[in-house]
């Protein structure tokens, strides 16, 4: 790779002014030129520069740091034991310290990626930032990378679904002119399936959930194909074609039991769990919430996903000491792991107004910071539910007004989700 963009990497991740770096050896503008590849300096200048970086221009260990770094790469994606994969991140990260690599950008790009499967949220960002700055020298398969692993940043961490959307397309519009793996493609084309279907554009969730859904057959890759179907599942279930949705579901089940991956199943029960609620059939939908939600080694936000839908399920059916119950082993998961986002966080404390009875702060907190809340996020299916859940609060006790409002705006949620 060109040395000025690495240059200026270092220099960022050491904290250093250009004027620090510069200093007995260059000007300023002249660093900057060196940086942003304007100017081609003397290798007595580059020198001098790297050593005051510690950047080694050692290149005799490329091949060897090329196939790790890809076996690192592959580790990932894959279900990989996590000690072995930050074993491997720490020999890698000594590797690029003693040797000048022209794999060391996309390395460094890859961390993103890296952190954000370690629940390094915090890292992943300062990462972002650092990589922002030199993003401009990028080459084509760096600017992929850089678009997905962002755009998976944006989309996982901080549901800011729109803003992932467009540097998920950005990583599609290039992903054909580049020397990538069949798989490497279709998980782009997974994750742009499951942000669509996060922004209920159902047929276009349809559309790449099928598109992966072919290349991840003919790999033979089982779990894929079966996180494919639980997509095409839910587009189906919201099209109103339920035994299509069904169909997805079972085969979905099917391929998570014969590879015995509990993720599969238990996101597979928590969608049937969620189309017997829609369809107004809350034991049905309870029995299939409670399936998900005890099933052992599986993420724990996936469980307080399930839990929340538990939960208002119990509500609904005014079964208040069940609601009770998962209430407090909701929060003990949160408190035990400093997990739970914004939106089962506001959720939890919704229920618990309802069952102590404190209507003033239930009301604040859906009218004031729950649908809010939504509306930015654009979350239209929980504005729906919610704005629905005050608006029959404020008819029991005779505010009209309000619950028009409410009812109203119930009413364009769901005409939006049709204009989609």
């Amino acid at each position: 790779m060109e040395i000025g963009p690495l240059i200026k990497l270092h220099r960022i991740k050491q904290n250093m002014t250009q004027e620090d770096l510069a200093a007995g050896i260059v000007s300023e503008s002249y660093l900057s030129k060196i940086e942003n590849q304007k100017t081609d300096a003397s290798p007595e200048v580059i020198a001098l520069l790297c050593e005051r970086l510690d950047i080694q221009l050692n290149a005799e260990n490329e091949d060897m740091i090329k196939e790790k770094a890809e076996e690192w790469y592959g580790m990932l994606y894959e279900v990989h034991n996590a000690d072995e994969r930050r074993q491997r991140f720490e020999e890698l990260q000594t590797l690029f310290k003693a040797n000048n690599s022209d794999h060391e950008m996309l390395f460094e790009i890859q961390k993103i990626r890296f952190f954000l499967v370690e629940g390094r949220v915090k890292e992943a960002r300062e990462q972002i930032e650092r990589l922002e700055q030199v993003q401009n020298s990028f080459d084509g398969l760096q600017s992929f990378y850089w678009n997905k692993f962002v755009g998976n940043y944006y989309h996982m961490e901080l549901s800011e679904f729109t803003k992932a959307l467009r540097f998920y397309k950005e990583a599609e519009s290039t992903m054909d002119k580049l020397d990538l793996l069949d798989d490497e493609k279709a998980d782009l084309l997974y994750v742009i399936s499951i942000l669509h279907s996060k922004l209920v554009n159902d047929l276009s969730a349809l559309e790449y959930a099928n598109k992966a859904l072919s290349i991840f057959r003919n790999s033979y890759k089982f779990v894929r194909c079966a996180q494919c179907h639980i997509i095409l599942g839910i587009a189906y279930r919201r099209l109103h074609m339920l035994e299509e949705a069904i169909k997805q579901y079972n085969l979905a089940k099917h391929l998570g039991e014969i590879t015995d991956n509990n993720d599969v199943i238990q996101l597979t029960n928590h969608n049937l769990g969620y189309l017997h609620s829609r369809a107004g059939n809350s034991i049905e939908a309870i029995a299939f919430y409670k399936s998900a939600f005890n099933l052992r080694n599986v993420p724990l936000n996936y469980k307080l996903t399930t839990v929340t839908s538990l939960i208002r399920e119990y509500i609904l059916l005014k079964e208040y000491a069940e609601a009770q119950n998962y209430i407090v082993q909701a929060e003990q998961i949160m408190n035990e792991n400093l997990i739970g986002s914004k939106l089962v966080k506001l959720e939890i404390k919704v229920f618990k107004t309802i069952l102590n009875q404190d209507y003033v702060q239930y009301e604040d907190l859906v009218t004031n910071h729950l649908i809010p809340f939504l509306l930015e996020q654009e979350d239209k299916v929980y504005t729906i539910i919610y704005s629905n859940m005050i608006a029959a609060h404020y008819e029991d006790i005779k505010k009209y007004k309000n619950a028009a409002y409410y009812y109203k705006l119930a009413s364009k949620s769901y005409e939006d989700l049709l204009k989609i």
